[in-house]
């Protein structure tokens, strides 16, 4: 073979090669295309940051957004994360600006690309920026308690909100965050956040939460044993002969109704320790009831202790 027809040989297969590879680099490239072109629209909060002594009369509140990228990139947007930021050139208190939503403004988001934003002009109105003292109204509940009824203690009872002049000078309360009190039997302390109402624009409240101390309020019942015969312990195989003086005792609990009726199901026993009672002593001993395992009630015993007798 001579040197031009090596030649042609080498540019021939030279052609086949860079066909060969245009062809494989066409198709990494559709590849590729195919695995980020999924598209999913968000609706993200717009946040506004203004200079001080200016607050937000009225804005958009969301803005919808379209992503592309890879269903992986994708599913790994947290919407609790993205947000269009938007920073006004106003000075002034007064007046209003349009302003245009860039991509560079959607932040919180990587691996993706925006494609779409609706609507790309936004208008926001302004005003001027005040400080006021607002109520904290008293914290709803949900659910109802296994037993007995809800009370609620919360501190503080009045927080500080910087915004609109306009939006805040008839604002006199604010709520929180509800508190969850269904299936509870004991009480329990929470914090919760301030919620601004919807139609107010704020820039800051202090403090931003209240601590509510839930109390779990049981109804309280009382019952009465009277004539209740008064018993003597003793060490056993001791055959020890006394009595006592009075004989009966007056006995009294309060409590919730569930536990006073655990007792009721149960009969009432008053005894006194004789133990280091010998024949012939007179002796003060206070008097004891018998109550079932786990009951919490206050016990009234009337009279709280009797005289006892060693008979010889």
């Amino acid at each position: 073979m001579n040197n031009v027809e090596k030649l042609k040989t080498i540019i021939l297969n030279n052609w086949k090669l860079k066909l060969l590879a245009s062809g494989l680099a066409i198709l990494v490239i559709y590849e590729i295309r195919e695995a980020t072109s999924f598209e999913v629209p968000y609706d993200i909060p717009i946040k506004v940051e203004v200079g001080e002594g200016i607050a937000i009369l009225d804005q958009p509140k969301t803005v919808r957004v379209v992503f592309k990228g890879s269903q992986e990139d994708l599913r790994r947007l947290s919407q609790n994360e993205i947000a269009a930021i938007i920073r006004p050139k106003a000075t002034d208190p007064a007046g209003s600006e349009k302003i245009t939503i860039k991509q560079s403004d959607v932040q919180g988001v990587s691996g993706v690309r925006v494609m779409q934003i609706e609507p790309r002009v936004i208008k926001i109105v302004f005003d001027r920026e005040i400080e006021k003292d607002v109520a904290v109204a008293k914290p709803s509940i949900i659910g109802t308690p296994l037993i007995g009824k809800v009370e609620l203690d919360y501190q503080p009872r009045v927080v500080k909100i910087r915004g609109s002049n306009l939006r805040l000078r008839n604002k006199e309360e604010v709520s929180t965050e509800p508190i969850d009190v269904d299936g509870r039997v004991e009480s329990f302390s929470k914090t919760v956040r301030i919620l601004p109402s919807r139609d107010t624009w704020v820039s800051k409240i202090q403090p931003a939460e209240v601590t509510v101390d839930v109390n779990i309020v049981t109804e309280s019942v009382t019952k009465e044993w009277n004539h209740v015969v008064v018993r003597g312990i003793v060490d056993p195989g001791t055959a020890e002969d006394m009595h006592f003086e009075p004989n009966y005792v007056k006995v009294t609990l309060k409590g919730r109704m569930e536990e006073i009726e655990n007792v009721i199901s149960n009969s009432m026993m008053a005894f006194v320790d004789c133990t280091m009672l010998s024949s012939g002593m007179v002796i003060d001993l206070p008097v004891k009831i018998h109550l079932p395992p786990n009951v919490d009630v206050e016990t009234i015993i009337e009279p709280a202790a009797v005289k006892a007798f060693g008979n010889r």
